[in-house]
C-alpha cells in the first residue's frame, strides 16, 4: 500500500486519468463503493509512512496539505474566488480570512508592482505627441 501511495504522490498528475467512476473527484475513494470516507487519523498515518519512506521532511498532515496547496495557489496568483471554490468554501469571506495572512504578502508585493510600473514610466523617453486634424 505504501509503495502505491509513493508512486502516486510521485506522479501525482497522472492519478486522475488512472482513476476511474471517480464521480464526485474525490482524491481518496474506493471505487468498490460509491463514496468511502476515509478517516482523518488513518489519512494522516498513512501520510505520515509516505513521507517517512520517501524522505520527504517536515512531516505535514492532510490539513497542512490542503493549506500549502491553497497558499501556493495564491501566491501564483491563481484567482481567489477560483480557491475558494477549490477548497468548498461557502463563501469567499471564509477563504481570505483563512488565508489573510498570504493576502497581505500579495497586496505588499501588488504595491511594490505598482512602483515599479510608475517608475518606468517615469524613465521612458518622452514622445512627442502629434496633433491630428479630424
Amino acid at each position: 500500500m505504501i509503495q502505491r501511495l509513493c508512486y502516486c504522490l510521485r506522479n501525482f498528475s497522472n492519478i486522475e486519468h488512472n482513476i476511474q467512476d471517480n464521480q464526485h473527484q474525490l482524491v481518496f475513494f474506493d471505487d468498490t463503493s460509491d463514496i468511502l470516507v476515509v478517516t482523518n487519523d488513518r489519512l494522516n498515518y498513512v501520510l505520515r509512512l509516505a513521507l517517512k519512506h520517501l524522505k520527504i521532511t517536515p512531516l505535514i498532515t492532510a490539513h497542512g496539505l490542503r493549506h500549502t496547496h491553497a497558499s501556493i495557489l495564491l501566491f501564483e496568483e491563481v484567482n481567489l474566488i477560483y480557491v475558494s471554490e477549490r477548497l468548498g468554501h461557502s463563501n469567499i469571506e471564509i477563504t481570505s480570512s483563512t488565508y489573510a495572512h498570504v493576502l497581505k504578502e500579495l497586496r505588499e508585493r501588488d504595491s511594490r508592482k505598482t512602483a515599479d510600473v510608475f517608475k518606468k514610466m517615469m524613465l521612458m523617453p518622452s514622445t512627442k505627441i502629434e496633433r491630428v486634424d479630424v
